[in-house]
């Protein structure tokens, strides 16, 4: 699938979702993954009940990271 294509998933998985994560889709192990990054444990336990293993046709991983980082610097990869 295109970035474009990508693109477009990664909006209408916040649109469903919610805005609170980071949407990314990477070729993984399982395929086409789906990565839900969340910024706390608490947030990443939240999301792993509202989205479903598979969604789109897309593997879901939902993650978290333990150490506190800037979602600016995330979103603009600076």
């Amino acid at each position: 699938m295109s970035t474009a294509g990508d693109d477009a998933l990664r909006l209408k998985a916040a649109i469903e979702f919610g805005a609170d994560y980071i949407y990314t889709i990477k070729n993984g192990g399982h395929g086409r993954t789906l990565v839900v990054d969340a910024d706390t444990k608490e947030l990443a336990s939240i999301a792993r009940k509202k989205i479903p293993s598979t969604w789109e046709g897309l593997f879901v991983l939902v993650v978290y990271t333990t150490t506190p980082r800037d979602r600016e610097e995330d979103f603009f990869g600076t």
